[in-house]
């Protein structure tokens, strides 16, 4: 069956768009108290970038200028939290998976040249500075380890609201001689701040998080509350001088955020309006609704019938040079400026449209 459109785009507002209609860019400078800002953006290096991660990149940078238009004496910059501990390699052995992470692929090392390419790009643009962390840094934060504690001492609790239907906590640590990961910690073993992992081919071995912290990997969700919690505890802090505002994907949003984050850090009573702003980026979708996703988690080969401008970074590259990320910042710049474009979804056809103009 062929639905034939006008390609006339609407703009409706509501919900988030209908309230903030002339003054989102305003609202959220008010609501930032300290004299230096971290926009957070994060992102797992597993591909080319594709054009949901570009435009998240590029959102930063313009959200940061906008910042620095409102309030000139504001010092921001963007912070880039690789997601080095996302699989690069899923492996199952006795009916358990195990992964091999990022940090130690080659995957990584390949693409990440085109990461830095494009934080260098808009970083130049925008004159808005940027700093790289790894994960094994982000985790070195005193408050991480405070965060990563509490939630051993409220394993049982946190474990079942994550992670509703085993009640496992997803926190784990890589095998130190082969770096192999049990990816849904199903052997991992907890007494008091001791975790007990279990390697399929060098066996048990333990991790003291008190002293050992900067080696804890963790799921989504969990990760997602230990980095929303640790951001609170900054934010907060009178010794700790910046405040961090993040973006993240708009497939983040909701149900998902309000059920895995802020209902289980109100549950602890962690102080709520210190909890870091959440910018969401719109997501771009595919001709059915889905998320345009890396290759790791759709089928081999996905997305092929699609220009090679649109499936990944190195395919805009090749067709549009450096104009093709300046043509990202174009869109996205439209969304800061209109809410209504802000609080709503993409499909590939409305980007394929807008880089038509250029061609």
């Amino acid at each position: 069956m062929i639905i034939e459109c006008d390609d006339t785009i609407y703009y409706p507002l509501g919900g988030a768009s209908y309230i903030f209609k002339n003054n989102f860019m305003k609202y959220i400078a008010s609501k930032i108290k300290k004299d230096n800002v971290i926009i957070s953006i994060g992102a797992q290096p597993n591909s080319s970038p594709h054009l949901g991660t570009l435009c998240v990149f590029s959102l930063a940078f313009l959200l940061a200028k906008e910042l620095r238009y409102i309030k000139p004496k504001l010092n921001v910059e963007v912070l880039f939290e690789v997601v080095d501990t996302a699989p690069a390699e899923i492996i199952e052995i006795n009916g358990i998976k195990y992964q091999k992470d990022l940090k130690t692929s080659e995957t990584m090392k390949n693409v990440f040249p085109e990461y830095e390419e494009i934080l260098d790009y808009y970083s130049k643009s925008f004159n808005v500075k940027y700093i790289i962390r790894m994960q094994k840094e982000f985790n070195s934060l005193k408050e991480v380890k405070e965060v990563d504690l509490f939630i051993l001492d409220h394993l049982d609790e946190i474990a079942k609201a994550l992670d509703p239907d085993a009640g496992r906590l997803r926190m784990r640590i890589p095998c130190p001689i082969c770096g192999l990961t049990d990816k849904n910690g199903i052997n991992n073993k907890y007494d008091g701040y001791i975790i007990t992992s279990s390697c399929p081919y060098h066996g048990e071995f333990k991790t003291n998080v008190e002293t050992q912290s900067h080696l804890l990997e963790y799921n989504t969700p969990l990760r997602n509350l230990v980095r929303a919690i640790a951001y609170a505890k900054l934010n907060a802090s009178t010794s700790f001088d910046s405040e961090y505002v993040r973006i993240t994907g708009n497939e983040y949003a909701g149900f998902y955020q309000e059920q895995l984050m802020y209902m289980v850090a109100s549950r602890f009573e962690f102080d709520f309006k210190s909890l870091p702003m959440i910018v969401y980026c719109p997501m771009i979708t595919d001709w059915s609704g889905a998320k345009i996703s890396k290759s790791l988690y759709v089928k081999e080969g996905a997305y092929n019938d699609l220009p090679l401008y649109l499936q990944n970074y190195r395919g805009l590259k090749a067709q549009f040079g450096e104009k093709g990320l300046e043509i990202v910042s174009t869109i996205t710049s439209e969304w800061l400026k209109n809410p209504e474009k802000l609080f709503r979804d993409y499909s590939i056809f409305y980007i394929k449209n807008r880089f038509e103009e250029y061609l």
